[in-house]
């Protein structure tokens, strides 16, 4: 949330009623600060044990219903109506449920959850829900993959320029130190943190 809130005002460009994505929310807080600011957001997560442990602890009424196009999946609505999360896999919801496009995505825990070998795919997913004049806030950290094999997942520069360059401008917004102790038993002793701004070439 420390790097979003600096950049929010880059993020949002001062704009109101946005579609917001986060792609695998879990319970993700800045979910409810968006649309506590009059933003529609739209999640997707794989547990539902997540989803409704965010209406629980953000003290949320909401309804549940199946999605008819994905066996087995559901969707939770907020009772005001402006959060939306899906429970099933990434890689099913748009191709087979329409949610329609978004103005802003929130990439954090996404990307570098993602097995190494689906990100053509997931990023294909991510490009083709964005809106004209979107923006797309990613993060993402920088550390030696010999010595930690992920999740979360190492990826390096040249990746996201070839996953992301041929629709977007890339900006790195800011890179800063985000080692903790408990980074430790992953056997580094350096993680950095690195947002990315992609905007529409």
């Amino acid at each position: 949330m420390r790097l979003l809130k600096k950049h929010l005002d880059t993020f949002l460009k001062g704009e109101n009623g946005l579609r917001v994505f986060f792609p695998l929310c879990g319970k993700a807080v800045e979910m409810k600060w968006f649309a506590d600011r009059g933003h529609s957001v739209v999640g997707v997560e794989i547990s539902e044990l997540g989803i409704r442990e965010f209406f629980t602890e953000q003290d949320l009424s909401y309804s549940e219903e199946p999605v008819m196009e994905i066996p087995g999946a559901k969707v939770f609505k907020s009772s005001s109506g402006n959060i939306s999360l899906y429970c099933c896999s990434i890689f099913d919801l748009p191709s087979r449920a329409n949610i329609g496009k978004f103005d802003r995505i929130w990439d954090r825990g996404a990307l570098v959850a993602i097995n190494p070998g689906d990100r053509k795919r997931y990023a294909d997913i991510m490009l083709s829900l964005t809106r004209t004049g979107f923006q797309y806030l990613l993060s993402v950290f920088s550390y030696d993959p010999t010595k930690h094999a992920g999740p979360p997942f190492y990826v390096p520069d040249a990746e996201i320029k070839k996953l992301f360059g041929s629709m977007c401008n890339i900006h790195c917004l800011e890179k800063v130190d985000a080692f903790e102790e408990r980074h430790k038993s992953w056997g580094i002793d350096c993680i950095i943190e690195k947002l990315y701004l992609f905007t529409e070439k």
